[in-house]
C-alpha cells in the first residue's frame, strides 16, 4: 500500500504517528514513533515551518520526522511504509 505523502505530513504535523517501514540500508523492518508537532520537538531542534516544507518539497520520496523514542531526526522512504497509524496519548 502506498501512503499519501501530503496526508502523512499533515498527520505528522498534528500528531505522533507510529510508522512501520522497511529500512533501505539492510532490509530490516523498523517501527518508529515520530512527529513534526512543534511542541514535541526540543527547542534547539525546532525549525521554521518553511524549512521543513522546503525539505519535503526537494525530497518528495523521503519524509524526515522526529523520533520521539530515540530523540533524534530520522527519515524513511514513503514507498517502504508498510503501516502507519496515529498514536493517542502524546
Amino acid at each position: 500500500m502506498l501512503y499519501n505523502r501530503d496526508a502523512m505530513l499533515n498527520d505528522l504535523r498534528d500528531n505522533v504517528v507510529e510508522v512501520t517501514f522497511t529500512k533501505v540500508s539492510d532490509g530490516s523492518v523498523r517501527v518508529m514513533r515520530c512527529t513534526l508537532r512543534k511542541e514535541l520537538l526540543p527547542e534547539e531542534y525546532i525549525e521554521e515551518e518553511s524549512q521543513e516544507k522546503s525539505f519535503h518539497q526537494t525530497n518528495p520520496d523521503v519524509i524526515a520526522a522526529w523520533d520521539v523514542q530515540k530523540g533524534g531526526w530520522r527519515s524513511f522512504r514513503l514507498d517502504t511504509v508498510q503501516y502507519a497509524q496515529v498514536i493517542d496519548g502524546y
